[in-house]
């Protein structure tokens, strides 16, 4: 496999054999994290807040930053009980996330050809 065939998107932990691979070296991928609640609310507010930064007239390498920002202070002026609500949504999709992550990890391998192509 040549350098430029491999996808630094693709983390490979799909990967039956990278699985199998962990297990047997006792290493295995990232648990994954619990995602602040900003960040959960910031995937339904991306439109609005890609507007108000774009107003802005800023320089492309500053986007990012000025979005961070802009999110932050848009979901701070939400009402606490809002703010409470998409807390509890980031637990819940943590813990599905983890659900699946311990699956994944802990399981046998699948033997069906969807997963095996993967």
């Amino acid at each position: 496999m040549k350098h430029q065939d491999l996808d630094p998107k693709e983390s490979g932990a799909h990967n039956p054999y990278r699985v199998l691979l962990q297990k047997l070296t006792g290493t295995y991928s990232q648990r994954p994290r619990v995602k602040a609640a900003v960040n959960v609310w910031r995937k339904t507010a991306r439109l609005e807040i890609d507007a108000i930064v774009k107003e802005k007239d800023l320089p492309h390498a500053q986007m990012a930053k000025h979005r961070n920002q802009t999110a932050k202070e848009m979901f701070a002026r939400l009402s606490v009980e809002e703010r409470e609500q998409w807390a509890e949504q980031a637990k819940d999709e943590h813990e599905e996330a983890l659900e699946a992550w311990k699956a994944e990890t802990s399981g046998d391998l699948s033997t069906t050809p969807e997963d095996r192509q993967r």
